[in-house]
């Protein structure tokens, strides 16, 4: 029987949480998948660790690169590389639920036409401790009607690798917001989206995230942004509400930590 699913990660410095992410893949319920690492030239000591891993685990398949290529480029690369009809994203920071995989694929069995289907997740902080549940819109005409807002939290995503080639798959040349790119040529193909109402996986986000989502990623975002909503035919509103990450970007650290809460509870993404 053929393997189902190539689990894709990328990681570059991935330490200290690289190890919780690798073994909540590892300890799937689900368990014949391909685990397709790619080391992005890291320093930290994330080498060494996948090595060990994959000596031990013959399901891991470790790249590892010269320099430092970026994410785009080794998403790329990984959908390029894998051999199976599913894809599972996964970042090095996050921490997979047990079931993840197995009620993702058993979702695909009874739904052959969905080509994206992500989920919910549970946002920690830098311990781990649990701080508050992330929703998304669940059918495709919300995700369709919403996708602007980049409506699918990335590591929960499972790609129908097909599909994702014939569109062009991820983008090389993007260092930031691959995903968010992607999901609009997606809908622009008329892919079959869908969002599972449950959580799939621990989100790290953090002070630290929002430092590094700084004004250079915001206008990468807004870019993006404004170019899937001509290609989609989207509202004028929404071109304005793109906009929303610029000037959050342009805030000084602690400003812009205050405001995207604030923001949240205008999120469409959340609405009921």
């Amino acid at each position: 029987m053929t393997t189902p699913i190539t689990v894709l990660m990328s990681v570059y410095n991935g330490m200290p949480y690289l190890k919780d992410a690798i073994d909540s893949i590892l300890q799937q319920t689900f368990t014949d998948f391909k685990f397709l690492i790619f080391d992005d030239a890291s320093t930290d000591g994330t080498s060494q660790v996948l090595v060990q891993y994959a000596q031990k685990d013959s399901r891991i398949q470790i790249v590892t690169n010269d320099r430092n290529y970026g994410l785009g480029a080794n998403l790329a690369k990984g959908v390029e590389m894998a051999q199976t009809p599913w894809i599972a994203r996964m970042d090095a920071d996050d921490i997979a639920f047990p079931h993840r995989l197995e009620i993702q694929l058993d979702y695909v069995a009874q739904h052959p036409h969905v080509r994206v289907l992500g989920g919910y997740a549970i946002d920690i902080d830098l311990q781990g401790n649990n701080v508050s549940e992330r929703k998304v819109p669940r059918s495709h005409q919300q995700i369709r009607k919403l996708v602007w807002t980049n409506p699918f939290i990335h590591g929960t995503v499972l790609l129908h690798r097909e599909s994702i080639l014939k569109v062009g798959s991820y983008s090389s040349k993007l260092a930031k917001r691959q995903d968010y790119e992607l999901w609009f040529r997606c809908a622009k193909a008329e892919f079959q989206f869908a969002n599972l109402p449950t959580p799939l996986i621990y989100y790290r986000f953090t002070n630290n995230t929002l430092q590094r989502n700084n004004w250079k990623v915001a206008l990468t975002h807004v870019a993006v942004g404004w170019r899937g909503c001509w290609m989609v035919k989207a509202s004028p509103i929404a071109y304005l509400a793109v906009t929303k990450q610029l000037v959050i970007g342009l805030l000084p650290s602690p400003l812009r930590y205050l405001a995207y809460h604030w923001l949240k509870q205008f999120d469409p993404r959340t609405q009921k």
